[in-house]
């Protein structure tokens, strides 16, 4: 069983102070993956909490990804818990982001990904790029497809973050997205340009996929400008 070195918590808020310092344990090493608890009642007596108290904590961090509890067998720090560590760094760093700094990042990343896509992916993956393009009815519709197209995308280059930076880019431009997509003209121009990238990948042409790519983001980094 790991050693921890825990300090009593004494605030109004005890189970908060119980995820974060575990968490930071596991941040600093000093929890590593597979790594088992001690049981609830030593766990309470040193955090200096009720035993209900330190259920609500292990709760919050089983139902967070950090723990597994196994009836009979204890609690453990989860297998993968590295990979879920380096997923929060980049969403962080996201966080805190201008949106220039998203898009120039965005744009970079993206040219690779068509590059992977075309690599790795079957006809049958390419094929489904082209399910639910069109022009959407209004500014939340076309959000969702733009999202969804971009996230196949990820996924046919079958590299976790690729997926993990879509996902966490949409959440954060939702409303300057949902600005830019009122436009009838350039949700028109935004089908053409998801049309001419899966056309491209369709086609196996890396420089094609590329340039269709630049393309699609000078062109809502200048529907972001024109906002402004």
């Amino acid at each position: 069983m790991v050693e921890m070195d825990i300090t009593p918590v004494n605030n109004d808020r005890l189970s908060d102070r119980i995820v974060n310092q575990i968490i930071n344990m596991i941040r600093e090493g000093n929890l590593k993956a597979g790594d088992k608890l001690p049981n609830e009642t030593i766990l309470s007596e040193q955090f200096g909490v009720s035993r209900g108290i330190l259920r609500e904590a292990l709760t919050r961090l089983q139902s967070q990804g950090y723990i597994r509890r196994k009836p009979k067998d204890g609690t453990y720090i989860q297998e993968d818990i590295q990979s879920k560590l380096m997923n929060e760094s980049v969403n962080e760093l996201l966080k805190k982001a201008t949106y220039s700094d998203l898009l120039d990042f965005r744009e970079t990343l993206e040219m690779k990904m068509v590059e992977r896509v075309i690599e790795r992916a079957s006809d049958e993956e390419i094929e489904e790029l082209f399910d639910g393009l069109g022009v959407a009815d209004n500014a939340e519709i076309q959000h969702n497809m733009d999202h969804y197209f971009h996230y196949k995308l990820a996924q046919a280059s079958r590299n976790i973050f690729f997926m993990n930076f879509i996902d966490t880019y949409y959440d954060l431009i939702s409303e300057i997205a949902n600005r830019s997509h009122r436009d009838q003209e350039r949700r028109n121009q935004i089908a053409e340009e998801h049309l001419a990238i899966a056309k491209a990948i369709a086609n196996r042409d890396k420089e094609g996929a590329r340039q269709a790519v630049l393309h699609h983001m000078r062109m809502v980094d200048k529907k972001v400008e024109s906002m402004k």
